[in-house]
């Protein structure tokens, strides 16, 4: 059982959580690696991908309504 983000209300026992990313930024991972030919230790970057800064938990009902609203909609919510 948990509470729906969106709709606000309580699921039933054993009813299947939806996970819905709202917000991601960019990330750039890096390794410290030590050059012995400059005798220092450099910043290497070895990749990058995306991070998830916010999720909400929403039932069927809930993703149903995400999944219908704008970008625009869902901007709005975002802000509230």
């Amino acid at each position: 059982m948990y509470k729906c983000s969106l709709t606000g209300k309580t699921t039933k026992l054993g009813e299947k959580l939806n996970k819905v990313v709202v917000e991601s930024r960019e990330k750039v991972y890096s390794k410290k690696v030590f050059n012995e030919e400059t005798r220092q230790v450099e910043t290497l970057q070895i990749g990058t991908g995306w991070e998830i800064v916010k999720e909400i938990q929403v039932s069927e009902e809930g993703l149903n309504l995400w999944n219908s609203w704008s970008p625009e909609q869902k901007a709005a919510w975002k802000k509230s």
